[in-house]
């Protein structure tokens, strides 16, 4: 990665540029709300609409600064200006793909561009080819930031930060695109390389569904080996004497009565000796304490 003092004395460069700063601001999520000023010319004044769109999530407002721009149609022997605009394209693309517009118009643009790696890279998010050793990843990493951050795994990201601190030389291109999609990667990166992969994340919760579901099996056996070590002792017991047996006939109704009830306090206690008996064998097979205090097993099928 590039010195501090470097980067430091680049973003002080950038506030000074109404474009940059709107385009360094989106990638941070921010509106540049002075970005439209009184010396914007019509593409940009279409670029700002286009960022402000994009942020506040506003498909009719993006559609309408689109619409402007797409009626433009260059071509290769006639580029128009707009073409190798590097911040209007990335704009373009990113707002297209979020608002799910048709990319026709768009992948005519890019195709005509100056070939270069910026290029490729836009070719390549249109394809959604999103990992390929082509691409600048840092384009591509911010453009997965504003709209799909459940493609970003574990190993792109990996890769991304690699590439970044790795270029040492990343002021030497003089592309500000480059340097400011590198940059605002580099930091999101440094915050989120310790959160797990999604793909991990699903994994675990559909292995945390299913040890629940195995536990509550060897649960309901162990209950049944129980129950039938009960039933044999009873079976196994002393006879009655004949004074016992008639004492029982004699108050018959009063046993039925505090069987009864028993039953019924039974089909109280049974459901919590249950789930209690379900979270001790949890913990037997280490399941974390932390989780199992918020856990509902009756709920889990």
């Amino acid at each position: 990665m590039v010195p501090l003092e470097e980067r430091i004395g680049y973003l002080a460069r950038v506030s000074e540029n109404a474009k940059l700063s709107a385009f360094n601001d989106f990638l941070s999520g921010k509106v540049y709300s002075t970005a439209s000023g009184e010396n914007s010319n019509e593409s940009e004044e279409i670029f700002y609409g286009l960022l402000d769109a994009i942020l506040s999530n506003n498909k009719l407002s993006f559609e309408s600064y689109y619409n402007k721009k797409n009626k433009s149609k260059p071509s290769k022997g006639s580029p128009a200006p707009f073409v190798n605009d590097d911040f209007l394209i990335f704009s373009l693309i990113s707002g297209i793909v979020k608002f799910n517009l048709d990319k026709t118009w768009i992948k005519d643009i890019v195709t005509i561009r100056n070939r270069n790696s910026i290029t490729i890279t836009f070719e390549n998010i249109l394809n959604e080819n999103y990992y390929s050793t082509s691409n600048l990843p840092e384009i591509v990493f911010m453009f997965l930031s504003i709209n799909g951050q459940s493609l970003m795994t574990n190993d792109f990201v990996g890769f991304t930060y690699t590439r970044i601190t790795g270029n040492v030389n990343l002021f030497e291109n003089r592309s500000d695109f480059q340097i400011l999609c590198s940059l605002k990667a580099y930091d999101t990166i440094f915050l989120l390389k310790d959160v797990p992969d999604k793909k991990d994340v699903d994994l675990l919760k559909k292995f945390n569904t299913n040890f629940i579901k195995r536990i509550k099996y060897i649960s309901w056996i162990v209950q049944a080996m129980l129950f039938g070590l009960g039933v044999y002792a009873i079976l196994k017991l002393p006879n009655y004497s004949p004074e016992a047996i008639k004492f029982i006939d004699k108050y018959n109704y009063a046993f039925t009565i505090f069987g009864a009830l028993g039953l019924s306090f039974l089909g109280n206690v049974i459901p919590v000796i249950k789930n209690t008996s379900q979270k001790i064998i949890m913990q037997l097979f280490g399941y974390p304490k932390e989780l199992l205090n918020d856990l509902k097993i009756g709920n889990n099928s």
